[in-house]
């Protein structure tokens, strides 16, 4: 499956489908204001290729960012995140994470790796 695809239907249980790829679009603003939200961001892809040529896969590293209006609501989102991707992704890769300021909202911020599928 592609990985946008993939890492977006297993977040968007744990907030009501607040998943966004890069940013939040304007018409969903209502929709996440209060609310805690993810916004996630593929970094790039890493294809895989053997000496017979492309094997449609891909590895992706994706930015996950929790936003709440508490500190404690960002972290715990976060770790139920962590927690959704670890047990519903096969081989997803962990490379840390951290709280980060944001100027009206509380943000954590963590590296992950999936693998995802080209065609």
């Amino acid at each position: 499956m592609d990985a946008s695809k993939l890492i977006k239907s297993v977040l968007d249980p744990i907030v009501a489908g607040r998943v966004y790829p890069l940013k939040v679009p304007e018409t969903a603003a209502a929709i996440v204001k209060g609310k805690p939200y993810i916004v996630y961001t593929p970094i790039t892809s890493i294809d895989i290729t053997t000496d017979d040529g492309h094997t449609g896969h891909e590895r992706v590293p994706i930015q996950i960012d929790v936003y709440a209006t508490t500190y404690g609501e960002a972290n715990d989102t976060m770790k139920l995140a962590l927690k959704q991707i670890s047990n519903n992704i096969e081989g997803a890769a962990f490379d840390g994470r951290s709280p980060f300021p944001d100027p009206d909202l509380y943000r954590q911020t963590a590296d992950i790796r999936i693998w995802g599928t080209i065609f």
